[in-house]
């Protein structure tokens, strides 16, 4: 087998250009272990040696940039303290382009320097006020794994905890990761958030000190006794125990504080730092800037199949907090093709796979189950309990693709005037159908199917295979892939309704992936579904 061959045999060319112009500048060229790297300094501040060193995968894969300067030369919020590296292409490389040769390399490890060296900054001018690139937490040398800091505790400011503080942590010394589960403040045991209950059940339990500190430890433990000692903080090297220290470290924009988490782990005499991961309502900020809009939306949702479930842990994870579900179906392992539930839970309701699989996702959801029939049982106590949960619903969502269902919750949604978003996935998943009815500003189920309901989908296959024995409904054939695009559009219909977004007044979304052959042809069309005069439905309701 032959050996692979390295970017500056594969591309001789472009070595030579790089080479070249970086020994213009006083560069010079080091070949170690097959590593290309040219050491130099700045042309801008002679104190910064420069290291340029480039990967295997160059130029898909942007070089590094090092200058190994005293801690006191380190570039304000722009370089790693630990490891000396720059943040030349920002947080993660994100800015590298593949065109950018060591011209644009070297530019941007000088523009960091004169404008982010101490020795040229003013800091009360306030003159640099970009992202932060790395903050404190990310520079130091964490041992393998990690331990959670749940809710409520990572959306603990600062001023919400003592000086000194007692914990409960779980750890599992086997996986290397644990969770912390109560913070003692004010003789009153905080616990973490109840979805979180069950995690690492059964691991180790430490007492912890939580210690509150007004400077970040040191990056290594190498002179963590000292710093202790400088803090007053009294630790017994010799028991195993984990320790936390909380600071506050500056985060997204310069100013803007949030507190920092970090657990020192000593297990037969030895320290080492342990990453602590932090579920905080910031990063839904961040993700799901709509998704506090939804917290408190009671979203109902009647079907728990493929589609039903993709849509359900999807709005799960755009913040929708909570769930009733639907269903009256039990699992199958042959359901794991398309669904989001784990083939263990087979045999037992879709409601309780899917609400699993939720509170995975998202631990802190409510949600309700109810393994039944929508629709019948007319005369019995769950229906009227069932009837109950769907008018106190903020949406309902079907997905059954049962036009029995269908237009039961059609005559309910507009008799309450609840929205209702009806979403199938036809044609064997060559397409899909999502229909919503808004009050008062949509027609209705009913008056889709006399808009467009004698319309064929653009995508129908062809073929008896489509249709399974004794069943005159195409048979659905389609894969995860078509089902999970289906899923997001009904997913982003839901979203839409609940946040008013529906400017164009287009109620009608048609999806398909394929022409009438069977090829290729994504295609989707946003449609109207006004409300016709003579709807019984809609009429009765006016």
């Amino acid at each position: 087998m032959d050996e692979e061959r390295l970017w500056f045999e594969e591309m001789p060319e472009v070595f030579e250009r790089e080479k070249c112009f970086l020994e213009s500048k006083g560069f010079s060229l080091n070949k170690l272990n097959n590593t290309i790297e040219f050491i130099g300094k700045s042309s801008v501040l002679k104190e910064y040696p420069l290291k340029i060193i480039y990967p295997n995968g160059y130029p898909s894969f942007p070089p590094s940039v090092i200058s190994d300067v005293k801690d006191e030369l380190v570039l304000v919020r722009h370089q790693r303290k630990l490891n000396k590296f720059l943040c030349c292409f920002g947080f993660s490389s994100e800015r590298w382009r593949a065109d950018f040769t060591a011209r644009e390399v070297l530019q941007e490890a000088e523009e960091l320097i004169v404008n982010y060296s101490p020795l040229t900054i003013d800091e009360e001018s306030g003159i640099y006020n970009d992202f932060v690139p790395e903050p404190i937490i990310n520079q130091y040398n964490y041992a393998d794994g990690g331990i959670l800091i749940p809710t409520p505790f990572g959306d603990m400011g600062i001023s919400d905890l003592g000086s000194v503080n007692d914990g409960v942590l779980n750890y599992s010394v086997k996986q290397k990761r644990g969770m912390l589960k109560t913070i003692t403040l004010q003789n009153e045991n905080n616990v973490a958030h109840s979805g979180y209950k069950d995690w690492f059940e059964g691991s180790t339990i430490y007492k912890s000190k939580i210690y509150k500190v007004n400077s970040p430890p040191p990056l290594t433990t190498e002179n963590i006794k000292s710093w202790l000692i400088e803090n007053n903080i009294h630790i017994n090297p010799s028991k195993n125990q984990f320790v936390f220290f909380v600071f506050e470290d500056e985060w997204g924009i310069k100013g803007n504080k949030r507190m920092a988490w970090i657990a020192l782990k000593i297990l037969q005499g030895n320290a080492s730092w342990i990453q602590c991961y932090l579920v905080s309502e910031d990063d839904h900020k961040i993700r799901t800037p709509y998704g506090s809009l939804l917290r408190d939306k009671v979203i109902t949702i009647v079907g728990s199949g493929s589609l039903g479930s993709i849509i359900s842990t999807t709005l799960a994870q755009e913040g929708v907090n909570k769930f009733n579900l639907l269903d009256y179906d039990a699992y199958e392992p042959s359901n794991a093709i398309r669904h989001q539930v784990k083939q263990s839970w087979f045999g037992l309701p879709k409601v309780i796979g899917v609400a699993n699989r939720i509170m995975e996702l998202a631990p802190m959801a409510k949600i309700d189950v109810y393994d039944v029939a929508v629709g019948s049982n007319k005369d019995s106590e769950l229906y009227r309990k069932v009837n109950g949960v769907l008018a106190n619903s903020d949406i309902i969502v079907d997905t059954t693709g049962e036009h029995s269902v269908s237009h039961f919750l059609n005559r309910f949604c507009v008799n309450n005037k609840i929205p209702l978003i009806v979403s199938s996935v036809t044609n064997g998943a060559w397409s899909c159908e999502v229909v919503k009815y808004i009050p008062h500003q949509s027609g209705c189920w009913g008056c889709w199917n006399r808009n467009h309901g004698y319309q064929k989908p653009p995508s129908s296959p062809v073929g008896e295979m489509q249709f399974a024995p004794g069943c005159d409904q195409p048979t659905f054939m389609g894969g995860i892939s078509s089902v999970n695009i289906a899923g997001g559009l009904a997913s982003q219909a839901v979203m839409d309704t609940l946040l008013g977004v529906d400017i164009d007044k287009n109620h009608y979304v048609l999806w398909s992936e394929r022409d009438s052959r069977g090829n290729r042809n994504y295609s989707v069309e946003y449609l109207s579904n006004p409300a016709l005069e003579d709807c019984g439905v809609c009429y009765e309701n006016q």
